[in-house]
């Protein structure tokens, strides 16, 4: 697949409002892959496409080239801003050329995804002298954690043994000092 899908979202367009696509490039991939499923099942030549499919456990083609052309899509609309091509995206996405397109104009508006709409996350960095504003204490047992329990005078208590062996994730407790313990 990765070989027969290289550089998809270049030369592969799905059906859209603006344009038909490329179905015959598309369905000539899509016997293709239906060879495959009929060498990966063993089945006869007559068994539908959809159940190959199904028992192959592969997307139908169709579907396939949607996805690969929406992952490419959102990779470019997720640019940072001093990407070189970001500029080149935002002025693809604000309008429909009727001639000259080129492919990204296709699947930029195919997939409909819009770069202002997106949120923009910033990761926060912090130094290597940087220290919370909460007291952190890892002891070396659980039953000296029991001990302290009682000694320790903050409003939140939160413990956690982060073994993720009780049904998959780790056992976290908060304790509530003031007028929640009644």
């Amino acid at each position: 697949m990765p070989r027969m899908l290289y550089a998809v979202d270049l030369f592969l367009v799905p059906e859209s409002a603006h344009r038909k696509g490329t179905k015959g490039f598309i369905s000539k991939l899509a016997r293709v892959q239906r060879q495959v499923t009929l060498h990966i099942t063993g089945t006869m030549k007559s068994t539908p496409t959809d159940i190959l499919d199904t028992c192959a456990d592969l997307l139908p083609f169709h579907l396939l080239v949607e996805k690969v052309v929406h992952q490419a899509t959102t990779r470019l609309v997720t640019l940072p801003k001093s990407h070189p091509l970001n500029k080149h995206i935002s002025r693809a996405v604000a309008r429909y050329i009727k001639i000259h397109r080129a492919p990204a104009h296709e699947v930029l508006h195919v997939c409909g995804l819009q770069p202002n709409h997106l949120e923009v996350i910033s990761p926060i960095r912090q130094g290597p002298k940087w220290h919370p504003c909460f007291p952190i204490h890892i002891l070396a047992s659980k039953e000296v954690a029991l001990e302290e329990t009682g000694t320790v005078h903050a409003d939140v208590q939160v413990f956690s043994d982060g073994s993720g062996l009780e049904g998959g994730i780790g056992v976290a407790a908060v304790l509530f000092k003031n007028s929640q313990e009644k």
